[in-house]
């Protein structure tokens, strides 16, 4: 595939979207209401085809005061050539016209499109002929059968009831004699969706785009991700670019976060791809029902400042509250970057109800370093950002994998001895692995050093333990939080206490 962007410009909501065009892969593409997801998908779709702009952006021919995209332009760029449509007079047209071809570069053998539509075929009396009924494909058949955790479609025919166009309809065969059948109309919306998307996966040829639009809609959630494994699989297999459009939690949840794709809108209308963000930051909420909202809300930079954050808490609650019915609900959130920490921390205040309480904590390097970068920089906006949520900004009294790395190298000893006995493991040791870790370096160098300290520890502890990451992590930060608690006591009870109140 050749990489290439789409620029749009002043096309409904959206006064511009500047948009990369991601490689192979399944990506789920995300906003809310009104951040030009849609519009984008129609730009997308318009790459291998010509009418798509006239099918997702209609225009009315009776008056130019409505449903008028004048204004608006999309361009293409790809390997430094641009091609730009505008809707004049009539129809969009390209310029230069001489690039009218340029799409082609993309390199995609096709360009398919479903969203969800309850159309059915139902073959009438005359045209329904059991001689003409044959086995649906095998792949169509298994594929649909694991979606929905069933048997049921190894029963799936099809019948063919426009000669010559491919119309095929879908029938299952019920058994008996003489055999009856049920048409697509005693299928489930969602199982109608399913099957047309298989089929249209099945007759994709390799190196195509695959745009989805909010297919998810009509299916249970397990039958979510079950489709989510299957298009994973499929596009591996014939090197497919699948996009689909998705409001699911679900879904946002079970993807690996580097194949999300947020479109974040600005004051400004500037519509900005958030790609690899947390779940979270594209979800928007920590919970559907008020009932199960946490008492405090904690948005962190990143899983292993959780859990670190965690660890120090329930050192913190253990000393403060004697009385397990006063101690409120905490949910610490992995967000991303510090700016985009304190973005989702801005517009989420809207989100969740006001009794609520919502923080973030940051990491001690954006203190002590970030802070003055943006302003030597002049991000006047980041930094305003910055002072209008500053009461609700608090940070971690270090960096956590240098707050964690330089404790371990400065009581080697003691956090070696609390890790066996946590682990039951009087053979683990850590004093070999800490002369990787570089404490004479500082800034971004000491960070870069003091992760790849961490990242070796937990390849380490996994590998001796025979236990997944996230186990181990837990581990380390538990050790940490114990007996680095006098040594940090101060700070993280000022830290919480600001909070728990």
């Amino acid at each position: 595939m050749v990489s290439g962007t789409i620029d749009i410009k002043n096309l409904r909501n959206i006064t511009r979207l500047r948009f990369e065009v991601p490689d192979r892969g399944v990506w789920l593409l995300t906003a809310a209401n009104g951040c030009g997801k849609t519009s984008l998908l129609g730009c997308l779709h318009r790459i291998g085809h010509s009418n798509a702009f006239g099918v997702h952006f209609p225009s009315s021919l009776q008056s130019n005061q409505l449903d008028n995209h004048a204004k608006g332009s999309i361009s293409y760029e790809i390997n430094g050539e641009t091609v730009e449509y505008a809707y004049r007079g009539e129809r969009w047209t390209p310029r230069p016209r001489k690039n009218s071809r340029l799409l082609d570069k993309f390199g995609y053998s096709s360009v398919l499109y479903i969203g969800v539509t309850a159309e059915r075929i139902t073959p009438r009396p005359e045209d329904f002929n059991t001689h003409n009924l044959r086995k649906a494909d095998a792949d169509v058949v298994s594929s649909a059968n694991y979606i929905f955790e069933t048997m049921k479609f190894s029963s799936l025919r099809t019948i063919n009831l426009s000669r010559g166009v491919g119309n095929d309809a879908f029938v299952l065969s019920l058994g008996g004699a003489p055999a009856t059948y049920h048409s697509e109309k005693h299928f489930s919306l969602g199982e109608l969706c399913i099957l047309k998307l298989l089929r249209l996966l099945k007759d994709a040829g390799n190196n195509s785009m695959i745009i989805i639009d909010e297919l998810e809609m009509a299916l249970h959630p397990r039958a979510q991700v079950n489709l989510l494994k299957h298009l994973e699989r499929i596009s591996k297999d014939k090197s497919l670019t699948i996009i689909f459009s998705t409001h699911s939690a679900t879904l946002l949840k079970t993807i690996n976060k580097k194949n999300i794709i947020y479109l974040d809108r600005q004051e400004s209308g500037d519509v900005v791809p958030v790609v690899g963000c947390f779940p979270t930051y594209a979800i928007g909420s920590i919970a559907a029902d008020e009932e199960s909202l946490p008492d405090i809300v904690l948005y962190v930079e990143d899983t292993f400042a959780r859990e670190v954050l965690q660890a120090f808490y329930e050192k913190f609650a253990e000393e403060k509250f004697k009385d397990p019915t006063t101690r409120p609900t905490i949910k610490i959130v992995p967000i991303g970057p510090f700016d985009a920490v304190i973005a989702f921390l801005d517009r989420n205040h809207s989100v969740l109800p006001s009794q609520v309480l919502q923080r973030a904590v940051l990491d001690y390097d954006v203190k002590d370093e970030s802070i003055k970068t943006l302003q030597k920089s002049k991000s006047y906006a980041k930094l305003a950002q910055m002072e209008k949520n500053s009461k609700d900004i608090s940070y971690l009294p270090f960096t956590p994998e240098v707050g964690l790395a330089d404790y371990i190298v400065d009581n080697t000893t003691a956090f070696e001895s609390s890790i066996r006995a946590r682990c039951g493991d009087n053979q683990i040791r850590i004093s070999p692995l800490t002369s990787d870790y570089d404490c004479t370096v500082s800034g971004a160098d000491r960070r870069k050093s003091a992760k790849a300290f961490v990242e070796k520890l937990e390849k380490y502890l996994s590998n001796r333990l025979q236990k997944e990451s996230d186990s181990v992590v837990e581990h380390i930060c538990g050790v940490f939080a114990n007996i680095g608690w006098p040594t940090y006591r101060r700070d993280f009870m000022e830290l919480f206490g600001s909070v728990c109140r």
